[in-house]
């Protein structure tokens, strides 16, 4: 009797402690997660308290203050980098791999064949009132995919032009130069005045009043959108090319006198963007694309520089924008999808990690407002996103225009062409390109 009593009791004892390690399992032992982020060496500037950064460095930081106060899932990052030409290789190609991105960082062309192909998650669902009040409705149409966002911004590029104020002050064009702290709105008419005037205060041979290049793709926007100089809108309404217009003609004829006349330098066609932004900080070009890190990097060297929208005829201007953030690959696994809306999100709440956002220009409007005072030309940006206009239009085989594009601009500056029939052959080679399957996701 002793005996089965004995068992009985060794029996409940076993019951009550493997009960005991299923609660602690079921409440104590989270789900183990690894979230495998890859990003290109994105630079971010020169961020306060921390000192030149990129993206890799924030998803570092990032996944550290993470981990310590998220009870969700035990989670583990994997962060690398890859080479921009490498993107196929490291994204696309491992879709679906155990070597597959969780999350990316997005300076990416290829994002709308992503979510074509049906590979990345929309991120609606953790962007609340409150966040989608704090940045522009251009950025998050820009980062919108038929009605969802599919890319978290984070940061961005708003590219104006940079002026040399020395050079124009040599060329006794005082009047033109802004107030400090703010951005210049020229029409394409004085544009043209200045570069003229600027163009004859020059004696080097070897300096020049305007950027112009036509070796590679590299900066291609930025001509696009001096194709919108004299009045055109480079698209139609269906969203193809729609240069070959009277006003697309007499831009691309405006670019064409702009070199005949010396203005712009000499053998551009064999000239890249950097060639341009090399010259700009060796106070040999007046004038050249730029933005917010540009602009600290020409007063770094020495240069007192102001900026000053494209030129348009309706004398506003026109900026471009170049996007990043964050974006999240459906894998399948339920579990890592969340987590890595939950890590995107959680980087938007710590003051800290925004600040990464300083090297560059913040896309929220608090993070601006917070820091304007001793940032002044932030927002001198901010209040410039009215004059932004979207130059790749969502175009899910941009890669593809990117490779035609800047052919044409080199049959216009050597003369293969004339401005008519760059004009059509614009049109006619990048619409075919944008009907073409992306090779990225092929």
């Amino acid at each position: 009797m002793k005996g089965k009593r004995f068992k009985c009791i060794l029996l409940t004892a076993i019951l009550i402690l493997a009960l005991a390690a299923c609660g602690t399992s079921g409440t104590g032992s989270k789900e183990k997660v690894t979230l495998t982020i890859k990003t290109t060496p994105i630079g971010l500037g020169n961020i306060p308290d921390v000192g030149e950064a990129e993206v890799y460095d924030l998803f570092v930081a990032a996944a550290e203050k993470f981990k310590a106060q998220y009870d969700k899932y035990d989670v583990e990052f994997d962060i690398s980098r890859y080479d921009y030409l490498d993107e196929k290789e490291q994204l696309a190609d491992k879709y679906g791999t155990e070597d597959a991105a969780d999350i990316f960082f997005a300076g990416s062309y290829n994002v709308p064949a992503y979510v074509e192909s049906g590979w990345l998650e929309p991120l609606d669902d953790i962007i609340d009132e409150e966040l989608r009040a704090d940045i522009d409705e251009t950025i998050w149409a820009q980062n919108s995919v038929n009605g969802k966002v599919y890319t978290l911004p984070f940061q961005q590029l708003q590219n104006t032009l940079l002026v040399n104020k020395k050079m124009m002050k040599s060329a006794g064009l005082e009047q033109y130069i802004p107030e400090d702290n703010t951005i210049a709105h020229w029409s394409t008419e004085t544009f043209d005045e200045i570069f003229q005037t600027l163009n004859e205060s020059i004696t080097d041979e070897n300096t020049f009043t305007f950027m112009m290049y036509g070796a590679n793709n590299q900066g291609d926007s930025h001509i696009m959108t001096l194709l919108r100089s004299h009045g055109g809108k480079l698209y139609d309404e269906e969203g193809n090319f729609n240069v070959n217009t009277p006003e697309g003609i007499e831009a691309l004829q405006w670019i064409k006198d702009l070199d005949k006349r010396g203005i712009t330098p000499q053998g551009a066609e064999n000239m890249e963007l950097l060639d341009c932004v090399n010259l700009f900080y060796n106070g040999q070009l007046a004038c050249c694309v730029g933005n917010l890190t540009n602009l600290a990097d020409a007063q770094n060297k020495g240069l007192d520089v102001f900026a000053v929208n494209f030129p348009s005829q309706d004398g506003k201007g026109y900026a471009t924008s170049g996007t990043n953030g964050f974006c999240v690959f459906d894998n399948g696994d339920e579990a890592k999808i969340q987590a890595a809306k939950d890590f995107i999100r959680f980087i938007y709440t710590d003051e800290e990690l925004m600040k990464y956002t300083l090297g560059t220009q913040p896309v929220n409007r608090s993070i601006t407002e917070k820091y304007q005072e001793e940032m002044p030309m932030l927002k001198a940006y901010d209040d410039n996103s009215g004059n932004i206009v979207d130059n790749i239009n969502s175009s899910l085989n941009w890669q593809g225009v990117r490779d035609v594009f800047y052919k044409n601009t080199q049959d216009l500056l050597l003369g293969r062409k004339t401005p008519a029939q760059v004009a059509a052959a614009i049109d006619k080679t990048c619409n075919a390109a944008l009907k073409e399957s992306n090779p990225v996701v092929d």
